[in-house]
């Protein structure tokens, strides 16, 4: 997957401005499974523009520069189904405490244990973070349209990742302790 594809899936949902694509990066759905800068999302917005993937529209804000409202174009529906109808395969797992398995022997078991304990607060309030954005999907989950219907989904799977981290951690803290 691309920051191209995310972005392009992000305005197949709503036109948006630059801001608030960022924003979804940083705090938003897009935080649980992708990041991403500021930086790095106006630089690609700047290409998706110049290859026609999307279009913008320019709102005068008086004293600052124009606010552009993104939209995705028919050649950025088409490059996004194109890369939907794909198969995708699984990321790599890329995780620190993977490495800290394997050289964790080298420092104290304390060192250990307070980053592991600092991990399990982070994916702990992760996990409540995610289940706020799912809040409205849940509630409705009877009548939402396809689309609010496959982001909850996902939020449920990025529920239950966060969950998981917090499962591992408490396990991992277990067994550290009995050692």
């Amino acid at each position: 997957m691309a920051l191209k594809h995310t972005i392009l899936a992000f305005l197949s949902r709503q036109p948006l401005s630059g801001y608030d694509v960022a924003k979804e990066f940083a705090e938003g759905f897009g935080s649980c499974f992708w990041k991403a800068s500021q930086q790095q999302v106006y630089a690609e917005l700047g290409k998706l523009e110049q290859q026609g993937l999307i279009t913008y529209e320019a709102i005068p804000q008086p004293g600052r520069l124009d606010k552009k409202i993104y939209a995705i174009a028919k050649p950025g529906e088409k490059e996004l189904t194109d890369w939907l109808t794909k198969p995708s395969e699984p990321t790599a797992m890329r995780e620190d405490l993977g490495v800290i398995g394997l050289a964790g022997h080298l420092v104290s078991k304390q060192v250990v244990i307070a980053e592991i304990t600092r991990r399990r607060q982070l994916h702990a309030e992760k996990a409540q973070q995610v289940r706020q954005m799912d809040e409205h999907f849940a509630k409705h989950i009877g009548s939402l349209e396809l689309k609010d219907l496959y982001m909850h989904l996902i939020i449920r799977r990025a529920i239950r990742y966060q969950e998981d981290w917090v499962a591992w951690c408490d396990e991992a803290l277990d067994a550290i302790a009995f050692a």
